[in-house]
This record gives C-alpha cells, sequence and structure tokens, in this order.
C-alpha cells in the first residue's frame, strides 16, 4: 500500500488561511497540496493510496474535517483537470483545421513557386515547406502528447478525491517518526 504520510501539529497547517471556507470546502494549504501531489505522484498505482496524518490527539477529532476537505479540495481540481481537457481538446481540433489549411495552401503556393528559375524560388519554395509542417506542429502536439499528461493529472487528481484518510497520533517523544 501507497501512504503518503503528513505530519502537522495544527489543523491550520493543512488548509489555505487565506480561503475564508469552512473546513470541508477550504482549499488545502499550496505547500500540503504540492507535497500530497508529488508523493502520489511517485507511485505508479493509485488504487491503493491512502493518506496518514500524524499529529497531536486534540486533532483526531477533525479527521472527518480533514478528510472532507482533502477529498473537496482533489474533487475541484479534478473538475477543473477535465474542463481545461475539454477547452485544449477543442482548441487542438480548430488548430489541426487552421494547420491542415495552411498545410494545402502552402503546399499549393509552394508548387506555384517552384516555376520561378533562380535561387529565389528555391528559397521560397523551401520556406513555404517549412511553413506547412510547423502550421501543424502545435495542433499534434496538443491533440497527442499533450492529451497524455492531461490524462495522467485528471488520474492522479481523481485518486487523490477518494483516498483513505487515517490519523496517527503523535505522542511528545515521536517528533522525529513521521
Amino acid at each position: 500500500m501507497a501512504e503518503i504520510e503528513l505530519r502537522i501539529d495544527r489543523l491550520e497547517q493543512l488548509f489555505d488561511s487565506l480561503d475564508p471556507a469552512p473546513f470541508h470546502a477550504k482549499a488545502l494549504d499550496p505547500n500540503a497540496d504540492a507535497y500530497m501531489r508529488e508523493s502520489a505522484g511517485e507511485h505508479a498505482s493509485l488504487h491503493n493510496l491512502s493518506i496518514s496524518i500524524h499529529g497531536p490527539r486534540e486533532l483526531e477529532n477533525s479527521l472527518g474535517d480533514i478528510a472532507s476537505g482533502i477529498h473537496a479540495h482533489y474533487q475541484l481540481a479534478s473538475q477543473q483537470a477535465e474542463r481545461r481537457h475539454r477547452r485544449r481538446r477543442r482548441v487542438g481540433r480548430v488548430a489541426l483545421v487552421a494547420g491542415t489549411v495552411i498545410l494545402v495552401l502552402a503546399l499549393f503556393l509552394r508548387s506555384w513557386i517552384k516555376t520561378i528559375e533562380g535561387s529565389v524560388g528555391e528559397v521560397m519554395a523551401e520556406g513555404l515547406l517549412i511553413l506547412a509542417w510547423v502550421a501543424l506542429w502545435r495542433p499534434i502536439e496538443s491533440i497527442v502528447f499533450d492529451s497524455w499528461e492531461s490524462r495522467e493529472e485528471r488520474r492522479l487528481f481523481s485518486a487523490l478525491s477518494k483516498v483513505p484518510v487515517r490519523f496517527i497520533e503523535l505522542r511528545n517523544g515521536d517528533v522525529n517518526s513521521a
């Protein structure tokens, strides 16, 4: 089982102090969020992931708020990542159509310019060929490579939005154990 371990002394360390929402809807502290994302990303399988909160006994009563706050934070992050993904796909499709039109026009112009004798015609023809392929670079990058990265991000957020959270009491002598 993959486990993310957090050591906190008070509840405020886990949540963003600038967010006025109640704990169950509060954003996580940016450092805690980054730590949990990085820690979860180190594990190949996110199915057996869990979070252990190490802290003083007083925090045990807040475990429900902590768990619901973590779940709400990553559920919102998952929804935002899904919206970004859909927007990127839409923009990628439009860019692919535009790139294809530029490709066709550039290749047509290239065949016409190749009839011009001399090095000027050759340079312009090669420039149009380069333009034609560059016009497709970003759409292909967006549709193929960015989609893969986006899928991994959405998978991570989805797992963190459902991860089991448990509490481990820290005693005075346990300072270095977490």
